[in-house]
C-alpha cells in the first residue's frame, strides 16, 4: 500500500507538487493568524454572580443572599462546583461548569435563574444593583493594568476623567471584557441632614428623599402640530446643580416654603469608597485593570489596546495621561521567543548533523525542508482546533522538532542506500521504491506509534489536561505532517535532485562516521558473543534508576518567573482603609529601594465588583521587574523575593506574601484560594471551624518548608448591633421594619436621584450628618420622630451593642469551611503535602462531622498521576498489540518494548543531575520518550527480521543489521538531542517548563540509544540462539 502511493506520488509528479506547495501555503497563512497567548487557557468554565448589599454583615448576607442564590443555581445542569463568599456587604458567588458545556450556554442558564434567585432575597434587603453576573472573561484574564498619571491633579476629577472618558475608550476595544477601576472617589452630590432641624421643621429623611425624587424629572408631554408643523413637548424638571437641590421645597409651613438647605447642607462630595491605589509609595492615583473577553487573542488585544491609549493620551487634558505599568506583553513576547530561538537553533544543529552523516548536500536538503513543511501542517491542525500559538503549543513543536525529521531521516538514507552507481531514472525510481517497500511500512507505524504513545495527555483534566493537551496535540500534528512528507513529498524530492546525477556515491558513510562504524561493529560483536555482562549492568542501571526515581521531589510545574512579583498585604478585620494605605505606602517605599525594581503599585481593597475582589484589610502589591541585563547584583528572582522579604519582615501587624500575577490567578483557580497547598476545614458551626484551623496551621508549622502560613481570616469584624425593643416599639407605636430604616437612612444613606452634567451622571445621597457615626452614644443619642409627632432617642427603642463578628464566610456546595494557607520554599511541594498530611493526621484535629480536603497545584499533580497510573498502562499494551501486527510475533514486540525502562532511567538521571522535580513537564517527556525509545527498536527489528531470509546465522544478521542501522539510529537521536539541547539551556520567559520536558527526553535518549544499539542486539541474539522460533513464527 505504502509503496503504491509513493509510486502515485512519482507518476503524478505536478500533482503531488501542487499538494505539498498547498499545505506549506495554507500553513504559512495560518501561522499568520493563527492566535498569540503566553499559554492555553486553563480557567473553568465559570460563571460569576455577585451581589452588593448595602452595610449587611457577613452573616445576614450568607442567609438573606447567597442561599438563595445558591439553592437557585445548583440544579441547573451542568453545574459540577459552587464556590461562595459572603462578607460585608457582598455576596460572590461562583458557579463552575462541566468543560463540555458551552460557556454562553451557562451563562444563559445562569441569567435566566437570576430571577427566582431575586425572588427568593427578602425585600428591603439592600440591594443595590440585584444580583449581577460578571464579566465574560478567563480567570488569568488581566492582560494589562495601568494608572493615571494626573500630577497635583484633584483625585475626585482624576476619577471622573476615568470613569467617562478612559474606561469607556479601552472597553469599545474590540476583546476587551471589562477595566475594573480602582482607587480615587468617585463624585456625588451629598445631602447632609441635621436631625435637631428634621424634628423641628417635623421632617424624616425620607420626606427629603421623596422630595428630590418629586422634583428631579423631565417627563415627554407628546406631540403637537401646529399648522404644517410637529412640535415635540418636554416638561423639564431635573437639577442641574448643588444649589439647585438645595431650593427643592420639602413642604410648606405656615405658608412659608421649608427647602433642602433649610433642614442641612447639600454640597458636592465624595462617594464612599472600598479601595485604593499607590504609586512608588509616594501618591494615591487613580488605576484601572483590563480583562480580556473569553477566546480573545491576548497579543492582539494588547497591541490594539496599546495603539487607544496613546491615541486617548492625545486627547486627554494637559499633565494626564496612562501610564501602563503591567502587561502580559512582555510575557507573551518572551515565551514565544525563548520556543522560537530554541527552534531556529534546533533547525540549524539538526541540518548540520543531517549534512555531516549524509555527507549530500541535497539529501540534507530534503531533511532540513521535511522540518519546515511538518512545523506549517502542524501549525495549520492548530489553527484549525482553535488552539493558540502558546508557550505550550509552540513548545510541542519545538520538543518535535528532533522527531519529525526521524521519518525523512529513515527513508532519505534508505534511498541513497540503495541506489546503484548507475543513476539513470529508471534505476533511480526503482532504487527509490525499494527503499520504500523496506522501510515504508516501520515508517507508518514508527509515526503512528509516537501519536497513541502521546494518548495519554489527551486524557489529562481540568487544568492539567487544559495546559498540556495543545502540546500532545502539536507533537501529533507535525508528526503527522513528517508522515505525510517522508511517504509523499521525499521521494519527490529525492527523484527530482538526483535524476541528472551520473553516479551514485553519495551512499557511502562521511569519513569521520567509517572508524565509529568499525568500532562499533567490533563492541556489538563483543557484547552479542559474552551476553551476561551486557544484562548484569542493564540491571543494576535499573536499580540505580528506580531507587533515583524514588527520591526525586514532586510539583505540578515549576514556578514561571513572569518578571512581576505580587506581594500581599493582611491586615486585622477592622483596620481602616486608611490605616492600611499608609503600611501599604510604606512597603511599596521600601520595594522602591531594591534596584531590581522598575516600579511598584498598591491596590488596596476593590473600587468596583469584578474577579478576583478582596476586602479593605488587603492589599496587594504589584512590583514590576527590570529587565534581567539591567540587573546589577546578579541576583535571580528567587533572591529578590528573599531580599525583600527579610527587608519587610520588621513591619508589625501585617502578614505578607509572595507570588506572582499568573501563578496567583491559577491557585485560586484550583483551589479557590491564591496560596500553592490550600487545606479546607469543612463543617457547620464557624467557632469550631476557627479552632480546628489554629490546631491545623500549629500542626503544619512545624513541617520544614512551609511559609506564608495563615489561617483565612474568617473572623475578628467588630460589629455594631442594633436590637429593637420589641415592648418599646409597642408602646411608641412602631414596628422594627421602620426602626430598621430610620438606622440605615442615618448611617448609610439613600440614593435620591441623579444630576446630569453633559453626558455624566452622579448620584444624590440623602444622609444624616456624619457627626451620628462617630461612636455608639452618638447613634444612641440620635433622636427619632414618633407616630405621633414625639422625640425618642434611638436607644430608648433598641439596645446597642459592640461585639467581634465574622468577617467573612465561605462555603463550597452549601457547606461552610475554612482554609489554610501556605507557600512552599526550599523544597518540593509534593513531599512537604506528604508531610504536612502526616502532621495533621497525627494532631488528632478532626471532630465528628467534620472533614479535611487538602488542595493546591499538588492536587493537580495527584489526579493526573492517578489518571496516567492507568491510561500508560493501556497504551503500552495497545503498542504492543500494534507491532505484534506488524511482525506477527509477541516476542518481537516485547525486544522492542525492552528499550523503555533504560530510556526511563536516563531521564530520572537527568532530573537528578539538573535538581528538577517530577512534574507534569518532565512526565510528558516521560511520555515521549516512551515513544522515541520504541521507534529506534521498531527499525533495528524490522532490519533483522528482513536479514534473518538472507542469512542462517543469528550473529552475522545481528552484526550486518546494526551496522546498516547505525547511521540512521545515531542520525535520528543527534538531530533529537540537538534540537531540545537549546531548551535545557536556555533561560529566557518560560524557559522553566520545557526544561524538564527537554531533560528526560535527551537524557533518556542517550540510555535509549545505548540500548538500541548494544543491549537489543545482545539480548536478540541470546534469546533467537537459545529458543529459535519456528520457520511458521517467523
Amino acid at each position: 500500500m505504502i509503496t503504491k502511493i509513493i509510486s502515485v506520488s512519482l507518476r503524478h509528479r505536478l500533482l503531488t507538487a501542487a499538494v505539498a506547495l498547498a499545505i506549506v501555503s495554507t500553513g504559512w497563512y495560518s501561522f499568520s493568524k493563527l492566535s498569540i497567548d503566553a499559554f492555553p487557557d486553563i480557567s473553568p468554565n465559570l460563571v460569576q454572580v455577585f451581589a452588593e448589599v448595602d452595610g449587611m454583615a457577613p452573616e445576614e448576607v450568607e442567609q438573606l443572599v447567597t442561599r438563595p442564590t445558591e439553592t437557585a443555581m445548583r440544579s441547573i445542569p451542568g453545574v459540577e462546583k459552587i464556590r461562595s463568599i459572603s462578607s460585608l456587604g457582598l455576596s460572590t458567588v461562583n458557579i463552575y461548569f462541566s468543560d463540555s458545556t458551552d460557556i454562553y450556554l451557562a451563562r444563559q442558564l445562569v441569567a435566566e435563574r437570576l430571577k427566582t434567585a431575586e425572588e427568593n432575597i427578602p425585600e428591603g434587603a439592600g440591594l443595590q444593583h440585584g444580583l449581577e453576573i460578571g464579566p465574560l472573561t478567563s480567570g488569568t484574564g488581566k492582560i494589562l493594568a495601568y494608572y493615571m498619571d494626573a500630577g497635583d491633579r484633584d483625585i475626585v476629577e482624576t476619577r471622573t476623567l476615568h470613569e467617562w472618558i478612559v474606561k469607556p475608550g479601552i472597553e469599545t476595544v474590540s476583546g476587551v471584557a471589562k477595566v475594573i477601576s480602582q482607587g480615587g472617589y468617585l463624585k456625588q452630590y451629598e445631602v447632609e441632614l441635621s436631625p435637631e432641624k428634621l424634628l423641628a421643621y417635623g421632617l424624616s429623611p425620607l420626606d427629603v428623599s421623596q422630595a428630590i425624587k418629586d422634583n428631579n424629572v423631565n417627563i415627554g408631554a407628546g406631540i403637537i402640530t401646529r399648522g404644517s408643523e410637529e412640535i415635540v413637548v418636554r416638561t423639564i424638571g431635573r437639577v442641574n446643580t448643588a444649589e439647585e437641590i438645595g431650593n427643592i421645597a420639602i413642604k410648606s409651613a405656615d405658608g412659608k416654603p421649608v427647602l433642602i438647605r433649610d433642614a442641612g447642607e447639600v454640597k458636592s462630595g465624595k462617594a464612599f469608597r472600598r479601595g485604593v491605589a499607590i504609586l512608588d509609595g509616594k501618591s494615591e492615583v487613580v488605576a484601572g485593570g483590563v480583562y480580556k473577553a473569553h477566546r480573545a487573542n491576548s497579543f492582539s488585544v494588547i497591541s490594539d489596546l496599546r495603539k487607544r491609549i496613546d491615541e486617548l493620551n492625545d486627547t486627554l487634558p494637559e499633565g494626564i495621561r496612562i501610564v501602563p505599568y503591567y502587561d502580559q506583553a512582555d510575557l507573551i513576547t518572551g515565551s514565544i521567543n525563548t520556543v522560537k530561538n530554541a527552534l531556529i537553533i534546533g533547525l540549524v544543529l539538526v541540518s548540520i548533523i543531517a549534512f555531516l552523516f549524509l555527507s549530500n548536500l541535497r539529501n540534507a536538503l530534503i531533511i532540513v525542508c521535511s522540518m519546515l513543511f511538518s512545523l506549517l501542517f502542524g501549525v495549520t491542525l492548530l489553527k484549525k482546533a482553535g488552539m493558540s500559538g502558546d508557550l505550550i503549543s509552540l513548545g510541542g513543536m519545538a520538543i518535535a522538532l528532533g522527531m519529525i525529521i526521524d521519518a525523512a531521516i529513515i527513508i532519505v538514507e534508505k534511498m541513497q542506500t540503495a541506489v546503484n552507481t548507475s543513476c539513470n531514472e529508471e534505476t533511480l525510481k526503482q532504487g527509490i521504491l525499494e527503499a520504500a517497500q523496506e522501510v515504508g511500512r516501520p515508517i507508518f507505524f514508527v509515526v503512528f506509534v509516537i501519536a497513541i504513545v502521546f494518548l495519554p495527555i489527551f486524557t489529562l483534566g481540568e487544568v492539567e489536561g487544559k495546559m498540556f493537551r495543545p502540546l500532545a496535540f502539536a507533537v501529533v500534528a507535525t508528526m503527522a505532517g513528517s508522515l505525510i512528507y517522508a511517504l509523499l513529498i521525499s521521494p519527490l524530492l529525492f527523484n527530482i535532485l538526483h535524476r541528472f546525477d551520473k553516479n551514485c556515491t553519495g551512499h557511502a558513510p562521511g569519513k569521520y562516521l567509517a572508524p565509529m562504524l568499525n568500532l562499533y561493529e567490533s563492541l556489538v560483536r563483543k557484547a552479542v558473543i559474552r551476553p551476561g555482562r551486557m544484562v548484569v549492568i542493564c540491571l543494576i542501571i535499573l536499580i540505580l534508576g528506580v531507587t533515583g526515581f524514588m527520591r526525586l521531589g514532586r510539583e505540578f510545574i515549576p514556578a514561571l518567573k513572569e518578571g512581576t512579583i505580587n506581594c500581599f498585604v493582611y491586615m486585622n478585620p477592622n483596620v481602616a482603609l486608611d490605616e492600611i494605605r499608609k503600611v501599604c505606602t510604606e512597603i511599596s517605599r521600601i520595594a522602591r529601594e531594591v534596584p531590581e525594581i522598575k516600579n511598584v503599585i498598591a491596590d488596596i481593597g476593590y473600587g468596583e465588583i469584578g474577579p478576583h475582589m478582596h476586602h479593605t484589610n488587603y492589599g496587594c502589591i504589584t512590583i514590576t521587574l527590570k529587565k534581567q541585563p539591567f540587573w546589577k547584583n546578579g541576583r535571580s528572582q528567587e533572591e529578590v523575593i528573599l531580599a525583600l522579604d527579610e527587608k519587610l519582615s520588621n513591619i508589625l501587624g501585617v502578614s505578607i506574601s509572595f507570588s506572582q500575577p499568573i501563578a496567583h490567578e491559577i491557585d485560586e483557580l484550583i483551589s479557590g484560594a491564591g496560596a500553592e497547598v490550600v487545606i479546607k476545614i469543612f463543617g457547620d458551626d464557624m467557632e469550631q471551624l476557627r479552632e480546628m484551623a489554629r490546631k491545623v496551621e500549629q500542626a503544619v508549622s512545624g513541617v520544614p518548608g512551609a511559609s506564608d502560613l495563615q489561617v483565612e481570616q474568617t473572623d475578628g469584624q467588630t460589629q455594631m448591633l442594633v436590637i429593637p425593643d420589641n415592648s418599646a416599639l409597642a408602646r411608641f407605636g412602631m414596628n422594627k421594619r421602620d426602626l430598621q430604616e430610620i438606622v440605615r437612612q442615618a448611617l448609610t444613606g439613600t440614593v435620591a436621584g441623579e444630576v446630569f452634567e453633559g453626558q455624566q451622571s452622579f448620584r444624590i445621597l440623602v444622609r444624616l450628618d456624619r457627626r451620628f457615626q462617630e461612636n455608639q452614644d452618638a447613634i444612641a443619642n440620635l433622636l427619632i420622630k414618633g407616630p405621633s409627632g414625639e422625640h425618642i432617642r434611638l436607644g430608648s427603642l433598641a439596645q446597642i451593642k459592640t461585639l467581634t463578628g465574622l468577617r467573612q464566610i465561605s462555603r463550597e456546595n452549601t457547606r461552610r469551611y475554612i482554609s489554610v494557607l501556605s507557600n512552599v520554599r526550599g523544597r518540593d511541594v509534593g513531599s512537604f503535602v506528604a508531610d504536612a498530611r502526616r502532621a495533621v493526621s497525627q494532631a488528632n484535629i478532626l471532630s465528628p462531622g467534620y472533614r479535611i480536603e487538602w488542595g493546591g497545584q499538588f492536587e493537580l499533580q495527584q489526579a493526573a498521576n492517578r489518571r496516567l497510573a492507568i491510561v500508560i498502562p493501556i497504551t503500552l499494551v495497545i503498542v504492543i498489540l500494534i507491532l505484534c501486527g506488524l511482525f506477527n510475533s509477541l516476542r518481537l514486540a516485547l525486544f522492542i518494548v525492552l528499550n523503555i525502562p533504560l530510556a526511563l532511567v536516563g531521564g530520572v538521571f537527568g532530573l537528578f543531575i539538573f535538581g528538577e522535580n517530577v512534574s507534569i513537564p518532565s512526565s510528558i517527556g516521560f511520555i515521549a520518550l516512551f515513544g522515541i525509545a520504541l521507534t529506534d527498536g521498531l527499525v533495528l527489528i524490522n532490519k533483522f527480521e528482513l536479514l534473518r531470509d538472507r542469512s542462517k546465522s543469528i550473529i552475522d544478521v545481528t552484526i550486518h543489521g546494526c551496522r546498516s542501522k547505525f547511521r540512521p539510529v545515531l542520525m535520528t537521536t543527534l538531530t533529537t538531542v540537538l534540537g531540545l539541547v537549546p531548551l535545557i539551556l536556555s533561560t529566557g520567559t518560560g524557559s522553566e517548563i520545557q526544561r524538564p520536558l527537554a531533560i528526560v527526553v535527551v537524557f533518556g535518549l542517550i540510555t535509549s540509544t545505548v540500548v538500541t544499539l548494544f543491549v537489543m542486539p545482545t539480548i536478540y541474539c541470546l534469546v533467537e540462539n537459545r529458543w529459535p522460533r519456528s520457520p511458521v513464527n517467523q
